[in-house]
């Protein structure tokens, strides 16, 4: 797959995994079934009350709220610090019991998976106040976009908004990003496989 951007409204729509909410996949490697037959997934969640998550076994998560109110999860009966634009990625198991308490009005939140044992990835917050350059590295499998911002990689310049993911990845490459307003938030993902010699290595947000 070449580089692109792709939008939020093309993103896949489909029920979660328990049936209470919406997801919108942005990739799955296997393609999902939408139950857990992946090895990794990046998608956009929109929660709009309060409830439990749906349980992935044998699956790390990393979550983060783009846009809302946030909310407050509580991982296996331990209350966590509330969830908000401001925090950091958030790690957790998917084994783990999960209910996300809604702080105000509607949420939308990104989600990486990845198999445990099998693969790691890592989701990297970045602010980007004045125009730069962002180094990606072999492993960067897609950049999440929160604000309005101006993009370019190889031959591809476009504008970006709210949900909008850079996929088709291939090798280091150098990302170029010019902020619209007073700055953008994006997040870069990165999924490496463990090969059988390989130790799991931790998650870092």
């Amino acid at each position: 797959m070449s580089i692109r951007i792709q939008r939020f409204g093309e993103h896949l729509k489909m029920p979660w995994k328990n049936g209470l909410g919406i997801t919108r996949e942005v990739i799955s490697r296997p393609a999902s079934d939408g139950l857990g037959g992946f090895d990794w997934r990046i998608s956009l969640a929109t929660v709009g009350a309060s409830g439990p998550f749906s349980i992935f076994s044998g699956i790390d998560r990393t979550i983060v709220v783009l846009e809302g109110d946030g909310m407050q999860l509580t991982v296996d009966g331990r209350q966590e610090p509330p969830l908000t634009v401001e925090s950091v990625p958030f790690v957790f198991s998917g084994d783990a019991e999960v209910q996300a308490d809604c702080l105000g009005g509607e949420t939308l939140d990104l989600n990486v998976m990845s198999r445990r044992g099998c693969f790691v990835h890592r989701m990297t917050k970045i602010d980007v106040s004045d125009a730069q350059t962002l180094s990606l590295t072999a492993e960067t499998v897609a950049v999440v976009f929160r604000d309005e911002a101006v993009v370019a990689i190889d031959s591809l310049r476009s504008e970006v908004g709210l949900g909008d993911v850079l996929v088709g990845l291939d090798g280091p490459l150098q990302l170029a990003v010019e902020p619209r307003g007073s700055g953008c938030m994006l997040y870069i993902i990165e999924v490496n496989t463990l090969s059988a010699e390989t130790p799991d290595a931790e998650q870092v947000a």
